[in-house]
């Protein structure tokens, strides 16, 4: 008669399977489903009437289609309290000036400032967004690009509703349209760009904010100018959304805002995959400036993942001198294997609407255990181009 008794290897190597899905179960799973449940706090909040006068910071650069497309929604937001437009024009084009010397007729809140085509050994774009707080009337400023499509007339109310709160600092979410990237590999950079996002999005929900978005994201002149501006980064020519906002927000002044008004789509003018390759790089190198608690929980699940992968292929293939013993171990595992992957594909999906990310299901564990590899792609392939990122060297 067979023995349906496991051994003492596959035993061991059954209940070792349970260690890395409890943690990616409670300490992962809370932390990825921070994203949903922050945004529909987010989204059911009650309105605020009483906000204060606002600065809306553009910066353009050589990008006159785009502008002209999101100025109008910028100027046209239903916000209940006096607000300014400000262009930073990087490289006084002409096209700009029109553009905005044509809404100005309508709109005596716009106006425009401009960096010297000219200037070198410094980040233009620091050097852009210092000239458009500067030359901001009120005390608070919300940063974005022209390469935004900005769809809800609601979005400065959200953005800014924080500071009638008391709040310094606003992270909100910008994010490219799925649509927008029809190129080999859509799939995977739009899970890896979520889960950039989610990484430092969760660490600010959880009171430890360390990076926002360049197109969407808000904080008080005067911890720019307590900062001293981006003096601490001046010889990288990045740093304005992770560098600066690590050293300007703290548990207490900071708030995350992520309801559907408030989310901020990117237009790229060159191909998305080469966009994210390159954001991909830039913050990998920043990030040895930045809070590296979130990085490492995110990188500690990459690992629980992988341990539970080749612990089943284990327990599997321990088993595979009898029949049914390799029946009961297998048969162990798939149960191991739904209790852990349905809550975490079903987590995931929720948080990826509401990031407005591409909708995923079945193909989320594949490329939850490739991201690992994905990032060390990148990051040698970032070896190579580290000192581009410092401001004495030409783009």
């Amino acid at each position: 008669m067979l023995s349906l008794q496991l051994s003492n290897t596959t035993i061991a190597l059954l209940i070792a399977i349970i260690l890395p899905t409890l943690f990616l179960l409670t300490i992962y799973r809370m932390r990825v489903a921070s994203i949903a449940k922050h945004a529909r706090k987010c989204q059911d909040s009650a309105p605020i009437e009483n906000l204060p006068p606002v600065s809306v910071i553009v910066y353009t650069c050589n990008d006159s289609d785009n502008l002209a497309q999101m100025l109008p929604n910028v100027l046209n937001q239903h916000y209940p309290s006096d607000f300014e437009v400000i262009v930073v024009n990087d490289g006084a084009s002409e096209s700009t000036k029109d553009i905005v010397s044509a809404l100005s007729a309508t709109f005596p809140n716009l106006y425009l400032t401009y960096t010297p085509d000219d200037s070198r050994f410094l980040s233009r774009k620091k050097l852009a967004l210092t000239l458009g707080i500067k030359a901001a009337r009120h005390d608070y400023v919300v940063i974005t690009k022209s390469s935004c499509r900005i769809d809800s007339l609601n979005w400065l109310k959200s953005m800014a509703q924080h500071f009638a709160n008391g709040k310094d600092v606003v992270i909100g979410h910008a994010s490219y349209s799925p649509a927008d990237d029809k190129a080999f590999g859509t799939r995977s950079r739009a899970f890896n760009a979520a889960v950039d996002a989610t990484t430092h999005l969760a660490a600010a929900i959880g009171a430890h904010p360390y990076r926002g978005f360049d197109a969407n994201i808000a904080y008080s002149r005067k911890l720019f100018f307590d900062n001293r501006g981006f003096s601490n980064s001046l010889n990288l020519k990045f740093g304005d959304d992770d560098i600066f906002i690590s050293e300007i927000a703290t548990p207490s002044n900071t708030a995350v805002e992520l309801s559907p008004d408030a989310h901020v789509t990117c237009v790229y003018r060159r191909k998305p995959k080469i966009v994210y390759r390159d954001l991909k790089m830039r913050y990998m190198f920043t990030s040895r400036h930045l809070y590296h608690g979130s990085r490492r929980l995110f990188g500690l699940a990459s690992t629980m993942m992988w341990a539970w992968l080749l612990l089943s292929i284990a327990a599997i293939a321990s088993s595979l001198t009898s029949l049914h013993q390799l029946i009961i171990s297998a048969s162990a595992v798939t149960i191991i294997s739904l209790a852990l992957w349905l809550p975490l594909i079903f987590t995931w999906r929720r948080t990826l609407k509401s990031l407005q990310s591409r909708p995923m299901l079945l193909t989320i564990p594949a490329y939850l255990l490739a991201r690992p590899l994905h990032n060390f792609y990148f990051y040698l392939r970032s070896l190579a181009t580290r000192k581009w990122n410092y401001t004495w060297q030409n783009p």
